[in-house]
């Protein structure tokens, strides 16, 4: 039996935590590839932050590249980005699992502003602009960079051979980027982390996608470790 190959396309140390997730029995019946199609740079020093009620992290990278939180207030989209603001120093809140229900639930968590949203160049949601338009002020600064980078020699290997290759997305931009480095005639199961994230590649010839059942980082683990027992049982 032939053992699948796991690309991973996340920054290293962000694809490293997420295979530590997983069933470590199912991680030992794969190849583990790393292949970064993002690599993330930082832009500068960290913002001042007087003047604000409190900050907004829309992934963990804000909180990376953010200065420690000292206790300040902090609004994060996903339990991994909270999880991580809250091991920073940050008073840490959930507040949805995607851009867009955060800019529904701030108001309706009685948030005070005015908030910054420490963000990466490239963003999806507008959330400063929708929360200010709603009533609650909020600028944004980028903090961090989102360079593209290429599948590597090795990762480009994995699609000559006979293995399935399982490649876990969890942004539209990676999504579009893995679409235009795969070799052609190239064969994938993807397992996206939402429907956004599927729309770039799903349409490819030669992909097999899966949406993960809820935009979450538990939903995606559950979505890889179904897809790695089909593929080392087959």
């Amino acid at each position: 039996m032939t053992q699948p190959v796991l690309l991973m396309t996340r920054p290293r140390q962000s694809a490293e935590r997420f295979v530590a997730r997983l069933d470590q029995a199912l991680v030992a019946c794969a190849d583990v590839v790393y292949s970064p199609l993002i690599r993330i740079v930082p832009l500068g020093s960290a913002p001042a932050l007087d003047g604000y009620a409190g900050v907004i992290f829309s992934s963990a990278n804000g909180v990376e590249h953010a200065a420690a939180g000292e206790g300040r207030l902090a609004y994060c989209v996903g339990d991994t980005t909270r999880r991580r603001a809250e091991m920073a120093g940050w008073r840490a809140k959930l507040a949805g699992q995607t851009a867009e229900e955060l800019i529904a639930t701030l108001p309706r968590m009685g948030a005070m502003g005015p908030l910054l949203h420490l963000a990466g160049r490239h963003r999806r949601g507008d959330i400063a602009e929708n929360l200010t338009a709603a009533g609650l002020t909020c600028d944004v600064t980028a903090i961090y960079d989102q360079l593209l980078q290429p599948l590597t020699p090795q990762a480009k290997g994995c699609f000559q051979g006979k293995s399935p290759v399982l490649v876990p997305l969890f942004s539209p931009r990676t999504s579009r980027q893995l679409d235009a480095e795969l070799p052609t005639g190239a064969r994938a199961i993807v397992v996206t982390l939402s429907a956004a994230v599927a729309d770039p590649i799903r349409q490819r010839s030669g992909i097999e996608c899966h949406v993960a059942a809820a935009p979450t980082g538990s939903n995606m683990i559950e979505g890889v470790e179904n897809l790695l027992r089909r593929t080392t049982l087959a």
